[in-house]
């Protein structure tokens, strides 16, 4: 994995490296670990599933892509409608995370044809902020820029050395989301099964940037009973003047 040094830059609200990267929220999953759909659980006065489209919808200005299971769409999230947000409904969850993510990609795609790199995040990760999303994409964004002003290939090419994905990295360990570069566009498009984007994440492993994430929230993520009681405690402490 590539490692760069941890910036401030690219820690707002909003990034201008989303105008070449667009979001894809993933809140199609079955929850088999749960026994229950987790996107629909509250947590504070929203969801799990709302609270992470509306951190995606406050990084960016660009297009924000959220597949959703039938009885998430069903429930009327998200809501209410916004100018930058495309739900879909993926209608075959028990496909696994990879169909998610290739409708994600698809519609993206259809949104901005021209986008560098899609952004997945996973809609299990409650805690995750505007400003870690924001962080993400910044720094992949200049990483791929330095890179071109230092290559002799052709514009319209991908720079030889530059990263072709993205991930935090909180305390050695790798997190969520993953920015996925344009030249991995095409493999996405035929994965299939529940591991969702990890084997091109190991397959191009010496061409992931690792991004020193500024807290946790980026490995905070809800896949039981007990990760949820957890999540309600510690939204709790959070809210607590």
């Amino acid at each position: 994995m590539l490692e760069i040094q941890a910036t401030a830059r690219g820690g707002g609200m909003t990034s201008p490296a989303f105008s070449r990267i667009g979001i894809i929220v993933l809140a199609a999953g079955q929850a088999t670990r749960m026994g229950r759909l987790k996107q629909l659980l509250p947590l504070g006065d929203r969801s799990l599933a709302q609270r992470v489209i509306d951190a995606a919808l406050a990084a960016t200005a660009g297009p924000v892509v959220a597949v959703l299971h039938p009885a998430v769409a069903a429930a009327g999230i998200p809501r209410p409608p916004h100018p930058c947000l495309h739900p879909v409904v993926n209608p075959w969850p028990e496909q696994g995370q990879a169909r998610s993510l290739r409708l994600g990609l698809r519609c993206l795609l259809q949104v901005e044809p021209a986008l560098a790199a899609a952004m997945i995040v996973l809609a299990d990760q409650p805690f995750i902020t505007p400003r870690a999303l924001a962080g993400l994409a910044g720094a992949f964004d200049r990483a791929v820029k330095q890179a071109a002003a230092g290559s002799t290939s052709p514009a319209t090419f991908w720079p030889s050395r530059a990263p072709v994905a993205a991930r935090p990295v909180w305390q050695g360990r790798p997190g969520h989301p993953v920015v996925l570069g344009r030249p991995l566009f095409a493999e996405v498009l035929t994965l299939a099964g529940d591991e969702g984007a990890r084997p091109l994440l190991q397959r191009y492993r010496d061409r992931v940037l690792g991004w020193p994430a500024p807290g946790p929230e980026v490995t905070l993520d809800v896949d039981t009973w007990e990760d949820y009681l957890a999540a309600c405690r510690l939204l709790e402490k959070e809210e607590q003047p």
